[in-house]
């Protein structure tokens, strides 16, 4: 079973944050980054050394720093609490149609929540671009049935033939299973009440990401 974390309550790496932050800027220096986060530059070695965390008042100040500056804050979702422990994003207002569609909104996080790590690389995910989102319809029963919390991985957007992914056609999400053919793409229902249908190559289409595994509420 994942541990979770709740995400309000919980700090995130200082060291995590600095080493993101030198992958899209190699010449930032620890007093620099102490200015983004709003602490004193007399201290930042001895907390970066230590791997101390970062409070909330210094996450606000953080992304409100970057968001200033154009720098993505993307990585702050997928921020490591521990050695055990990511922080991914939630899209609760999200959800991918196990039916005829959903209005496409992917990009919306409302939350985060704290996986283990080792629990989302046994199903094969990056911990991090990993996303939580909600199953709607049952045309994915029995393996996935509606409300479940599915972990999307969104590096993992090229098919491969029988895997479950959640993807975009014109305007709206899907989950299914996808399938490559001769004549283009095959989108398959578990549920045999439902017939499968081919991807029309002239309407939008795009892959979000595999759906690594449902986590169903009892």
């Amino acid at each position: 079973m994942p541990r979770y974390s709740n995400s309000n309550n919980t700090a995130i790496s200082l060291k995590y944050c600095y080493e993101e932050l030198l992958k899209l800027n190699p010449k930032m220096t620890k007093t620099e980054f102490a200015v983004l986060i709003g602490a004193t530059r007399q201290n930042i070695c001895q907390r970066l050394s230590r791997d101390s965390k970062l409070n909330r008042k210094e996450r606000i100040h953080l992304k409100e720093q970057l968001e200033e500056r154009g720098i993505s804050t993307k990585f702050i979702s997928f921020a490591v609490v521990n050695d055990s422990i990511v922080q991914v994003p939630v899209r609760s207002n999200v959800e991918l149609s196990c039916g005829t569609g959903t209005n496409a909104n992917a990009d919306f996080v409302s939350d985060t929540i704290g996986l283990d790590i080792n629990f989302i690389r046994n199903f094969g995910g990056n911990p991090k671009t990993v996303s939580v989102v909600f199953a709607r319809g049952d045309s994915m029963a029995d393996k996935i049935e509606s409300g479940d919390a599915l972990i999307v991985d969104e590096s993992k957007n090229y098919i491969n033939n029988g895997k479950v992914y959640a993807f975009v056609y014109d305007s709206e999400l899907f989950c299914k299973q996808l399938k490559k053919t001769a004549d283009g793409i095959t989108a398959i229902s578990f549920n045999k009440d439902y017939k499968p249908f081919e991807i029309d190559k002239t309407k939008q289409f795009a892959v979000v990401g595999q759906v690594i595994s449902a986590m169903k509420r009892i």
